[in-house]
């Protein structure tokens, strides 16, 4: 028990860290850091080789010794060791890596800087072409994004793709972007969202330093920004993505945009900007078709090496239809409660658990916070709010996962809703969630009841 205790500290210092740090850089370095234990003097953590090591010791010590002490309310040191076993498995695995680093005797931090690569990116190591499933709703997108990754600057500039949430948006932007990468590692490359974009500008502004900002958006090959449509009714957002644009294109740099709606449908976009994004391609996905739904299923599937019926396959495709989130959300319960309940994954147990599921045109975000505070006893204000008390942070947590889950909305408006949080803190929380209901009962047969509350209440 007191082993379990210990380990809830790490688990409170990661999710803190994770509103502080970029989401690739968290994924790479930090989240892989496993807990050894804690005492009066120090926490003892190890990593899988020397370099993650000295990494986090360089970039991340200070801030962990500062959650740290946020945590537990001392001032500890902090140790880390190197997990022997996954490191001689991981220079098993690279040989050529470990042979080239050696060989060429290349400093630690320039080693470093090149591991970095893939992550300062932003991009999500899970969306590349190879994991996109390809049907009659997407085969447009998939062919225009394809063009463009082969031929950037060329071919579709810019390309404007757009649909409903949850359709693989922004799994074709970020393939885009891994693609490039791969294929043509000279050009620079910047991923982000319409919020970060603006987040960016307004520090720029407030610390009178606009020239850096421009820099770092302007100086670069290929720009890819996601949920532009966030840009209605921000007008100085709207005036730089304006030049930044227009630098860009001159320069016969690629623009990647990704919106929920085309831009003529965009309220508050000034003409300028409407009748730029349309210069390129205008790319709607659509809603996927039951074959297609079902091949998302089998390729998930296959990606996690779960065991599941092709005839549940079918009936979870059949009663999710306008979002692949929600479609893979449902396979992801189904599989953890069968797995906890230790029961067979029939037809019949499959549609006991996916019925409470799919709440109507009444969900709301803030019927699902409701509802979550309501069966913890606290305020929705409180889950909104900043307290890091175990039992209000379980149930943002809560909330979080039901909301992403439920309603599919992107990590930076579930993050609007949730007191202004950033994404990166969200998306930290969700896929807690998500991993902790695979082994955890009662946080299983929480979120159900909670869940069935929700869609009670929105019927």
């Amino acid at each position: 028990m007191l082993e379990e205790s210990q380990k809830k500290v790490w688990e409170q210092i990661l999710v803190n860290l994770s509103g502080n740090i970029d989401y690739p850089a968290f994924e790479s370095w930090i989240k892989p850091a496993k807990f050894v234990s804690i005492d009066e003097k120090s926490l003892t953590i190890s990593t899988v080789s020397n370099l993650n090591k000295e990494w986090i010791n360089k970039n991340y010590s200070d801030l962990i010794k500062k959650t740290l002490k946020e945590v537990t309310g001392k001032k500890l040191n902090l140790k880390i060791i190197i997990d022997k076993t996954t490191e001689e498995t991981l220079q098993q695995k690279l040989p050529l890596a470990t042979a080239q680093q050696e060989n060429k005797n290349i400093p630690l931090n320039e080693f470093q800087i090149n591991a970095l690569r893939s992550t300062s990116n932003n991009l999500n190591l899970k969306y590349t072409f190879d994991t996109f499933v390809i049907g009659s709703h997407n085969k447009f997108c998939h062919a225009a994004a394809l063009a463009v990754a082969k031929n950037p600057g060329k071919a579709h500039n810019p390309l404007f793709i757009y649909g409903g949430v949850g359709l693989g948006k922004t799994h074709l932007m970020q393939a885009i972007g891994h693609y490039i990468l791969a294929h043509n590692s000279s050009l620079k490359i910047k991923y982000t969202n319409t919020e970060t974009f603006a987040n960016d500008l307004i520090n720029s502004i407030r610390n009178n330093n606009t020239s850096a900002f421009r820099m770092k958006y302007r100086q670069i090959d290929v720009l890819l920004i996601d949920d532009i449509q966030f840009i209605e009714g921000k007008e100085t957002t709207q005036e730089e993505i304006f030049h930044t644009f227009n630098t860009l294109y001159e320069s016969g740099k690629q623009i990647v945009l990704t919106s929920d709606r085309p831009p003529k449908n965009i309220s508050t976009l000034t003409e300028r900007l409407r009748s730029r994004f349309e210069w390129g391609l205008l790319a709607d996905i659509q809603v996927p078709d039951i074959e297609t739904r079902i091949a998302i299923l089998r390729n998930k599937v296959e990606r996690d090496k779960m065991s599941v019926p092709d005839e549940v396959l079918a009936l979870i495709a059949t009663a999710y239809q306008n979002n692949i989130r929600e479609l893979e959300g449902a396979l992801n319960r189904v599989v953890a409660y069968v797995s906890i309940n230790d029961c067979p994954m029939t037809v019949d147990v499959v549609r006991n658990i996916i019925n409470f599921s799919g709440a109507g045109s009444n969900l709301t975000i803030d019927k699902i916070i409701e509802t979550t505070a309501s069966y913890f006893s606290i305020e929705p204000a409180e889950i909104k709010g900043q307290s890091r008390s175990k039992e209000i942070s379980q149930a943002r947590q809560v909330a979080i996962y039901l909301t992403r889950d439920m309603t599919g909305s992107s990590f930076p408006t579930i993050g609007d809703a949730f007191g202004g949080r950033k994404h990166t803190t969200i998306l930290y929380s969700f896929e807690k969630m998500k991993e902790e209901m695979q082994v955890n009962k009662t946080l299983y047969e929480t979120i159900s009841e909670i869940s069935k509350r929700i869609t009670s209440n929105c019927l």
